[in-house]
Formats: C-alpha cells, structure tokens, sequence
C-alpha cells in the first residue's frame, strides 16, 4: 500500500490558498480504491481546499485511520471540522471520535486555525459570526496562555463583533473580558462601546463577560485537576 504523509505546514496551506481545482472526487475516489496514496491524498487535499465537503470528509477519514497515510488526528480534526461546516452530517460520527484523542493544546490549535478560516475564507465561505464563535473558544480555552495574550484574542473577538458584525453589546463584553485577561488597551474599546450602548445593553454586556470568565475559571480548575 502506497503512503504518504503531506506536513501539516503544506496541508493548511493548500486548504487556506488552494487555486480553482481541477480534480475530480471520483478520480479521488479511484485512487482511495487501488491503493495509491499520493494521488489520493494530492487530489483530497485540492479538492478540500476549494471547500468540497465530502473532499475534506474523505481527507479527514485517511488521518484518522492511517490508510494511505499517516495516520493524524491533528489533521484528521481540521479536515472533519471543516467538512461539517460545510453542511456535510457523515462527519459528525468520525468528528466525535477523533475528539478523543486530541489534547487541550491541539484543540486550541484548531480553534484558531478554523476561525482564521472563517475569516479570510478558502475551505469554508467567510462568516465573521463563525469566526467570532471559534476565536472565542480559543480565548476562553484554557491551556497555557499568557494573560496578555489570551486578552488580545478576546480583543480580537470584539473587534469582529465592532466591526463586521455591528453587535455593540457583544463587542463590549469581548472587551471587558480583554481587560479582565490583562489587555489595558482594550479599556479604551471598552469605553468606545459605551457610547453607543444604553444602561440595559451595558448590564447584559457584564452579565455576559461575567459568566464567560467564571466558564473560563471553571475549565481552568478541570484542567489543573487533570478532569479535562
């Protein structure tokens, strides 16, 4: 049998700048089929970068169980993660598996990885919610982070809640959350914010970034005391 092992680095790349593809699914398909790995994998890899679903199913499927490559589950998490993003249900089942055997670090790893993608687009269509939602998980993971930086992820978050999605109160409490992490220039976002919000958006925005951080806390304890 035919392996071949395509690096992370090239595998991202092609799904983030992968030009028109040419290849087909069915050739894929037949080469899945008689063994050869590298066209295989060479053809997925082009075809998940246009942002083909059942392309990156398949792709996601080799990683996960090692045939014809191999076997990833880093890579395997990317490509299914995308593949469901696409609207693609046969992913769910394998997804749910490879979780499993993933640590906090690579999942933090991915969490940053697809929300990049939500936000310039390749494998998946843009979608500044998505990219809030998957930004936002990485801020509030909770492995090694410093402060510092775990504060300007949330600032990052509440500039595409300012700026692409116009939700005020959100971007507010992202900020405030900032600041909580260590982040002083986020203050400034902060106080930008409250001048387009009134008393009851400004109670809901510290509702908010309250119950995020204490969700923060709570997985941080799980993490320390080796429960998640």
């Amino acid at each position: 049998m035919n392996k071949v092992n395509i690096p992370l680095l090239l595998l991202s790349t092609a799904l983030l700048l992968s030009p028109p593809s040419y290849a087909d699914l069915a050739r894929a398909k037949q080469a899945i089929a008689s063994g050869n790995g590298e066209k295989a994998m060479m053809e997925l890899t082009r075809l998940a970068g246009d942002g083909n679903s059942e392309a990156q199913y398949l792709l996601g499927k080799l990683y996960a169980e090692g045939v014809l490559t191999t076997q990833d589950h880093n890579r395997s998490m990317l490509a299914l993660t995308l593949s469901i993003e696409n609207g693609y249900p046969l992913a769910k089942t394998l997804l749910e598996s490879a979780k499993k055997k993933i640590n906090l670090i690579q999942l933090a790893a991915l969490q940053e990885e697809v929300g990049n993608f939500f936000n310039s687009g390749g494998p998946v269509a843009v979608n500044p919610e998505r990219a809030a939602e998957w930004l936002g998980e990485r801020a509030l993971n909770p492995v090694p982070y410093t402060h510092e930086e775990r504060g300007e992820m949330a600032r990052r978050v509440g500039k595409i809640h300012e700026m692409k999605l116009f939700s005020f109160t959100a971007a507010h409490s992202w900020y405030t959350l900032a600041v909580a992490f260590g982040t002083e220039r986020a203050q400034r976002d902060r106080m930008r914010m409250e001048l387009f919000l009134q008393e009851q958006s400004l109670s809901q925005s510290r509702n908010d970034a309250i119950k995020q951080y204490k969700r923060y806390l709570k997985h941080h304890k799980k993490m320390v005391e080796g429960s998640l």
